[in-house]
This record gives structure tokens, C-alpha cells and sequence, in this order.
């Protein structure tokens, strides 16, 4: 996740969209997973998440991904344009699609096991098999 020029640090949570699939209907949450497709269906539902610079303190921003430029018209034209390229990127791009698939799979979308959580981390770089990153409470 993107640590901006100001040293402003956001990363993105889908805690939150997995926990109401999971107190929905069946039925309704694959109907939402199967409106799922490209990269960017997932960006209305992926939450925003801080860090207090002082602390490093994770907290939730108040806003999902898709409306970030809204929240963001008091940063710096450096932090706006680093944070565009980030969601961009090939990268981001991919960690999306790969989400995308994992929900697919935990609702029945696969009929196969679940794959690896694709959010996986040591030391910010990807994983296969390592602890989960840790989920955000509120």
C-alpha cells in the first residue's frame, strides 16, 4: 500500500465488505459477489484506512476507494497524483482482480477450496503461507 511524497501512508480494507457478506443471505451476497468483475467493481467497497503519523496507528478514513479524490482535495498535488498512480498501477490492479477471486471463491462463485488470502504480508512484500495481515477493528 501506497506510502504518499508527505509520508502520508493509506491502505485499503475489505474487513469490512467480507463481514456484511457474511451476515447477508446467501442468495443476496452472491448476487453482489457476482456483480464482481473487472478491478475497479471493487473500489466502491474497499475502505479506506489511515495511520496517524505521530503513533502509526492504523484507523478507518471514512470513505471507500472510489471516492478518494473527494477526500483527498486539501492533500498536496504530489500526494493526489502518487495515489492515482498507485491505483494504476498494474500492481494494484492485480491485488484487486485477485481479491475479486478470492470473494468469488468464499461464496460459492468456485466450487473448489478458497485460495490463499491474497493479502498475505512479511515485511510489506507478499507471502504465500504466512500469517494473514492483521484484520482492523472499530
Amino acid at each position: 500500500m501506497p506510502v504518499l511524497p508527505s509520508g502520508r501512508r493509506i491502505e485499503f480494507s475489505l474487513d469490512r465488505f467480507h463481514a456484511l457478506l457474511e451476515r447477508m443471505d446467501p442468495h443476496r451476497a452472491r448476487l453482489i459477489v457476482n456483480s464482481l468483475n473487472a478491478p475497479d467493481d471493487l473500489l466502491p467497497v474497499v475502505d479506506a484506512v489511515h495511520f496517524s503519523l505521530q503513533e502509526g496507528t492504523a484507523y478507518f478514513a471514512g470513505y471507500v476507494a472510489a471516492d478518494w479524490a473527494a477526500y483527498a482535495a486539501d492533500w498536496s498535488e504530489a500526494d493526489r497524483q502518487a495515489l492515482q498512480a498507485w491505483f494504476d498501477s498494474a500492481a494494484a490492479r492485480r491485488a484487486r482482480a485477485e481479491a475479486i477471486d478470492y470473494i468469488r471463491a468464499l461464496h460459492g462463485a468456485d466450487a473448489g477450496p478458497p485460495p490463499d488470502y491474497p493479502y498475505l504480508m512479511a515485511n510489506a512484500q507478499r507471502q504465500t503461507g504466512f500469517a494473514p495481515a492483521p484484520r482492523l477493528r472499530q
